[in-house]
């Protein structure tokens, strides 16, 4: 052997320490992504989500290029194929055509785009895009692709990392969130921390550092099931072995294990206090199926009969907690005094988006023009432009026509199948757990973009992305 030239055994297991150093350096950039995101006011400005982009898309570009672990699989290539086919379906709509062509594929397009534009009034432009706002259209598609990068690198990532770490990182940050917004309440001056004023507020009620409270909620109910999962796993795995008198069930107080699980418990009551003090009714509502769901989940796992009574006692207990301190004739009095025949003045903003989406059924008139074909069509609450429809789906259906949401629909089936074939591995595991909590996160996310549009806020994206990652990695291998 030549002097210099270490043998292969050792030369492999270096190298292999070195990808995994980066992998861990890609996971932590990822993290950090999504703490400035939320901590930039959601990161809603231009300087607040193109650094969330850039750093989102080297996060995942470097988490498939070294987490190469033949033992911690990444997303299915029929996800990666999905995924592609959607990003393919928004760039479509960003390719110039020729008049004629549009015209044909989508009557609807050229009449509102001469209205909008002067220079397309008057015959000067012979090419026209399926967008009827081009530049927003590609902002919107430079977001969605690096998030679905992000969300295909940061799988692999969890695999390397392991998602413990993930899970403790975004319950510190939703601790320290939960803090900002139960801190500035009181010595709210309707400027973010008390010295930015919103540019986009058009009268809505902030909270901590998003202008919006219900994006704020958004945000939390991402996270607060995931640290309900983690305080789970944590009951389960401390208890092992445990015996049933109470002389041990008392010294079981003083060991780390449950100093862990009281630190969880505390800050899923944090966070839940934080969400209700926004007086957000979406945010509440999904909040309550949330633990429903959780609930479920803990009566169907593996533990024993005093595990599964430990976790549903907490659940009550989360809910008498912060009944008790927000006030439940507070929280009855929200609900009460809403219009529910209009749904606070939704039901006119999607009545006009299903207008939009009849005119433009096939190619939809282009992701993120919303607010711009609003200029034509909003009929309801004409005190004010609606840039939202306040329902996503709806939303989807006005700017991507079947052209976006086709292959939409078939992301989220690949999506679901894949997550439930992950549920078989390692049941009552802590990766089990989290991948619990993470479903569990966006059943209730999915529940409030019925009625708002947190995932249109770039932070809330980048975190969505992150906890549908968590849903489908897996545990790291022993070895």
């Amino acid at each position: 052997m030549k002097t210099g030239t270490l043998p292969a055994s050792i030369a492999l297991p270096a190298a292999g320490v070195e990808a995994r150093s980066v992998a861990r350096g890609a996971f932590w950039l990822g993290v950090g992504a999504i703490a400035y995101g939320t901590l930039a006011f959601g990161g809603v400005y231009p300087w607040g989500y193109w650094p969330l982009a850039a750093a989102s898309l080297t996060s995942g570009l470097a988490g498939l290029a070294t987490a190469r672990d033949p033992g911690c699989r990444g997303a299915s290539g029929a996800l990666v194929m999905a995924l592609a086919a959607l990003g393919l379906a928004m760039a479509i709509q960003l390719v110039p055509l020729p008049a004629g062509v549009v015209a044909a594929v989508s009557s609807r397009t050229l009449p509102v785009v001469r209205q909008l534009d002067p220079v397309a009034a008057i015959g000067l432009r012979r090419w026209q895009t399926l967008s009827i706002d081009p530049a927003r259209t590609a902002v919107a598609l430079a977001l969605y692709g690096a998030f679905a990068i992000f969300l295909l690198g940061f799988t692999r990532l969890l695999s390397i990392a392991g998602a413990r770490r993930f899970a403790d990182a975004m319950t510190i940050a939703g601790v320290v969130l939960a803090l900002i917004g139960i801190v500035q309440k009181p010595l709210d001056n309707g400027r973010i921390y008390g010295f930015w004023t919103p540019m986009f507020d058009e009268g809505h009620v902030g909270f901590g550092p998003f202008v919006n409270r219900n994006h704020f909620a958004g945000w939390i109910l991402l996270v607060l099931p995931i640290s309900l999962a983690r305080l789970s796993a944590g009951i389960e795995r401390s208890m092992v072995g445990l015996k049933r008198d109470w002389h041990h069930r008392i010294l079981w107080f003083a060991s780390p294990d449950a100093s862990r699980v009281v630190m969880t418990a505390g800050a899923v009551i944090v966070m839940a206090m934080s969400l209700v003090l926004t007086t957000s009714r979406s945010g509440m509502t999904a909040l309550a199926l949330g633990v429903l769901v959780m609930g479920i989940f803990i009566t169907r796992s593996h533990g024993s009969r005093s595990r599964k009574t430990a976790g549903l006692a907490y659940l009550v207990l989360l809910g008498a907690v912060v009944g008790a301190w927000v006030g439940v004739d507070a929280i009855v009095m929200r609900f009460s005094n809403t219009d529910w025949n209009e749904f606070n003045n939704r039901r006119g903003a999607w009545v006009d988006s299903m207008a939009v989406a009849a005119d433009f059924p096939l190619t939809g008139t282009g992701l993120n023009t919303y607010g711009t074909a609003n200029l034509l069509y909003q009929r309801h609450n004409i005190e004010k432009n609606y840039t939202e429809a306040h329902n996503d789906y709806l939303q989807l259906a006005a700017e991507g026509g079947a052209l976006v949401v086709v292959p939409a629909a078939i992301c989220l089936f690949v999506f679901v199948r894949d997550v439930r074939r992950r549920f078989g591995e390692s049941r009552g595991s802590t990766a089990w757990w989290l991948r619990a909590g993470a479903v569990t996160a966006l059943v209730a996310i999915a529940l409030q973009e019925t009625v708002e549009f947190s995932l249109q806020i770039p932070a809330d994206a980048l975190l969505f992305a992150a906890v549908c990652a968590l849903a489908l990695h897996q545990a790291p291998s022993r070895s």
